[in-house]
């Protein structure tokens, strides 16, 4: 479990962590020159009986708000810290913001410094707060008042923490068996060990010996180390502080934003469609190409925004996202967006399709918050389908008890697919054959790489639906050509003049008549369709480019010789 801090400058963050964790957050010489902190920092905080939890402390000042992002990614419970003698400030608000875009399901207000403040005027903050809370869309408890400095109600707060990271034991890592996401926020060397990057594990877990990639860079490097908050373990699993050594990589490579990753299906995109909520106090609406800052993990990118209809303050809606730098996302993921200048915190959204199709039609089921009903949008969008190893990927954690039970999606061929599309594409064979016999009733079939041209994008799906139309004895399949099973060649003449053509080359011997020669002896109604049907039955052969002998002559000519 990750706990995270967010709140004004000043309101007494990094002192409340220390009085938690036992542990100072200022560990730049700057930050305790200034006062303030600078950088993100990180305690774990011990508590009886229970794993260590990893508290984030985040920057307040308003110029380090990129900072506060990266470091509000992947928490599990926010700490709303207000001073009790100031209240709610600007950067409480922008916090609050950011806190509501990443979608962090839970907090706890905390109102600290209550040592220096009357107890009237902290119930009027406290009051002040709840309702500032109450259209908040974060679980937040009722607040909690403490002072640090007297630990006066530091308790009660570890009591709440405990009961927090109780209920999130409960739950267990459903992210264990996911891909594998961890966003760096920190990287540096470390003497005998080497580079190392540390983040908040997101998904899926880490080994030592595992091979893995850092993007953007397509950077490659091997697991020499894994810690979860600052012991050495086999394994880190989701939810935890983690810090791993890499080996094969420069620590200059290195930096935040990167995202280390498995070796499987995650691939950096510049462009992703996304479902996009402006706040109320946004300056204006999003339009068409607007410049905006996009914060996504540890990653800041500079974006254009396309949205399908301008987004008013206050409203939201589908809109794609093209950051000028790669970033590496997927379905159901958070981002928050800052405005490009003057930089401020203006909404955020969150991402429906990780990878879209050039030209790809928009459903209305894409942004639904059902995954089962984003998943048949998505594949809607996808007419060839999609291989189920990138179904995690685009549409986000959990994705195979979904594909197992959405009605309409059928998984054949190692690809998930409409089940509309498979019963269109099989009644497209069907169809295609019958025009193909119409057109063309002489011959025997039509051949399976035409046939398979016909089905366009679905082409790979053509020989298992054969397989299952000549099971169902509706085709069949003979010497590359496929037919209607009930299909007879025959042609437009009927079979007297198939017999008058046999007889007529039979006649000639191995002189072998030409079509042309054929057409002067017999006047029949379809002299091509007899030829090719004769041809077909294998009861004459063509030899040369039109001349054809009949069996009988072939035989003796092999006796001559």
């Amino acid at each position: 479990m990750i706990i995270g801090t967010a709140g004004h400058i000043d309101h007494g963050k990094s002192t409340l962590v220390a009085a938690l964790t036992g542990r100072s957050m200022d560990r730049l010489a700057e930050e305790r020159r200034r006062g303030i902190t600078i950088e993100l920092n990180f305690a774990p905080l011990e508590l009886e009986g229970l794993a260590p939890i990893g508290i984030v402390d985040v920057p307040g000042h308003e110029d380090f708000v990129r900072t506060m992002v990266a470091g509000a990614t992947g928490i599990d419970l926010v700490l709303l810290v207000v001073d009790a003698v100031e209240g709610i400030r600007p950067q409480t608000l922008e916090h609050l913001a950011i806190v509501e875009q990443l979608g962090i399901p839970r907090g706890i207000p905390v109102i600290t410094k209550i040592d220096l403040a009357e107890p009237d005027w902290v119930d009027l903050v406290a009051g002040d707060l709840v309702d500032r809370l109450e259209q908040s869309s974060v679980d937040f408890r009722p607040p909690i008042r403490v002072s640090p400095v007297t630990g006066e109600g530091m308790d009660a707060l570890r009591d709440k923490l405990r009961s927090a990271a109780t209920s999130a034991l409960a739950i267990g890592h459903s992210a264990l068996s996911d891909l594998f996401r961890l966003p760096i926020d920190r990287a540096f060397a470390i003497a005998g060990t080497g580079p190392v990057v540390t983040g908040t594990l997101w998904s899926g877990s880490v080994r030592v010996g595992d091979q893995v990639r850092i993007e953007p860079g397509s950077l490659r490097a091997r697991v020499r180390s894994v810690e979860s908050f600052g012991r050495a373990v086999d394994a880190a699993v989701p939810g935890s502080r983690t810090a791993v050594g890499l080996s094969g990589v420069e620590v200059g490579a290195l930096r935040r934003g990167q995202v280390l990753l498995g070796t499987g299906e995650w691939q950096p995109t510049t462009v992703f469609d996304a479902s996009i909520a402006l706040l109320g106090g946004a300056p204006r609406p999003l339009i068409t190409r607007a410049r905006v800052r996009v914060h996504h993990g540890t990653a800041e990118a500079i974006a254009r925004v396309y949205p399908r209809q301008p987004i008013e303050p206050g409203r939201s809606g589908p809109a794609r996202v093209v950051p000028e730098t790669p970033l590496v996302v997927r379905g159901g993921d958070r981002f928050v967006i800052r405005s490009y200048s003057p930089v401020t915190t203006i909404g955020g959204g969150w991402i429906a399709d990780p990878e879209p199709p050039r030209k790809a039609p928009w459903p209305e089921d894409l942004t639904a918050h059902q995954p089962a009903a984003r998943l048949r949008a998505l594949l809607t969008r996808r007419p060839a389908g999609v291989e189920v190893e990138a179904i995690a990927r685009l549409l986000g954690a959990g994705a195979s008890a979904v594909v197992s039970s959405t009605p309409g999606v059928t998984r054949t061929l190692g690809r998930l697919l409409l089940q509309q599309r498979v019963e269109d594409a099989r009644q497209t064979v069907l169809t295609d054959l019958a025009e193909f016999h119409r057109r063309d009733p002489v011959a025997t079939g039509k051949s399976l790489e035409t046939l398979r041209s016909g089905l366009g994008t679905l082409s790979w799906l053509t020989d298992n639906l054969l397989r299952e139309l000549v099971l169902e004895e509706k085709v069949r399949v003979v010497a590359g050509r496929a037919a209607l099973a009930g299909h007879q060649p025959a042609s437009a003449g009927g079979e007297g003049e198939v017999d008058q053509v046999v007889a007529a080359v039979r006649a000639a011997g191995l002189e072998g008549p030409t079509r042309s020669e054929l057409a002067g002896l017999l006047h029949l109604k379809d002299l091509p369709g007899a030829i090719r049907m004769a041809v077909g039955r294998g009861l004459i052969e063509s030899v040369e480019r039109d001349r054809y002998v009949s069996l009988e002559a072939v035989g003796k000519l092999e006796e001559v010789l």
